[in-house]
């Protein structure tokens, strides 16, 4: 009976090695766990699903893994990368959408492929025309061996993000880059557009314009929409901040100061989170008009 136990075990197991998990049989651990990780930066996101292999004290590089051969980048089924807006990766413009992210693993440089075809098993399928695309990257070695597969995002800016790779003792990356000021733009017009518009979008909207440098008419035109809809601290606020910026800070000074001065009746949460932000406004203007 034990031996019987232990040539089941050893049959069950021996599947499961090969087929990443026992469809009738008991759980186990697949080889390559699935694994996924995902990031917004600004207004795009960015999600990766792939299969996280393991060392397991094999040599990688130019064994596991051939050097110079289109790979999957990870196992299992293709690992796909998807993107909630059109971006620029590898400085080449990509639409919006889900990729296979293949790779061609070198020596000194490697490949990195995103293709159409994103529900693909392996790289088998693996059709170049198809690839939307291929850039070059440069690999670094690190000291510290890292035994599973892994992606990495960081939202380096609204506007930027870095896709890292690690693996054994090998790292890549690359830059993903998205237009996001012409997507806030976009998302303000359309929300112009609705006829359902409150004074705090009108404000909001008015606000990145005046913080990131755009159409100060434009931020003007809006902030005015919004203190005519409403007398609240924050439009009055935001109202005097394009003010100061058009350099009409005689209307600034006026604008902050009502601001302060609803706010202060109010004394709500909301505007304890801008009080200092507005007395310094307040102190900014002030100061330019002593001048």
């Amino acid at each position: 009976m034990k031996n019987l136990k232990a040539l089941l075990l050893g049959t069950i197991i021996g599947l499961s090695s090969l087929n990443g998990y026992s469809q009738n049989g008991p759980s186990l651990p697949a080889p390559s766990p699935a694994a996924s990780v995902s990031q917004t930066f600004g207004l795009t996101k960015i999600e990766i699903n792939y299969s996280s292999p393991g060392v397991k004290g094999r040599q990688i590089w130019g064994n596991v893994v051939p050097y110079d051969s289109v790979w999957r980048t990870g196992a299992n089924q293709a690992t796909n990368i998807s993107f909630s807006t059109d971006v620029t990766v590898g400085g080449t413009k990509v639409k919006k959408g889900k990729y296979a992210l293949f790779t061609i693993p070198g020596r000194a440089s490697w490949t990195v492929i995103l293709n159409s075809d994103a529900e693909q098993f392996g790289a088998f399928d693996y059709k170049k025309s198809l690839d939307v695309a291929c850039f070059t990257v440069t690999p670094q070695m690190t000291d510290n061996l890292k035994e599973r597969m892994t992606f990495m995002i960081d939202a380096l800016t609204d506007s930027t993000a870095k896709v890292t790779l690690c693996w054994e003792k090998v790292k890549i990356g690359f830059d993903v880059m998205a237009d996001t000021k012409a997507l806030v733009k976009k998302s303000i017009d359309d929300f112009a557009d609705n006829t359902q518009n409150l004074w705090r979008s009108y404000s909001n909207a008015a606000n990145y314009y005046v913080d990131n440098n755009l159409d100060l008419k434009k931020a003007h035109d809006w902030a005015q929409m919004s203190v005519n809809m409403k007398e609240h601290f924050y439009n009055r606020y935001v109202m005097a901040k394009v003010l100061h910026a058009e350099g009409n800070n005689k209307e600034a000074l006026k604008y902050a100061t009502e601001s302060k001065t609803i706010g202060d009746k109010a004394n709500d949460e909301f505007y304890n989170a801008y009080k200092d932000r507005v007395s310094k406004l307040i102190a900014e203007v002030s100061e330019v008009k002593k001048k």
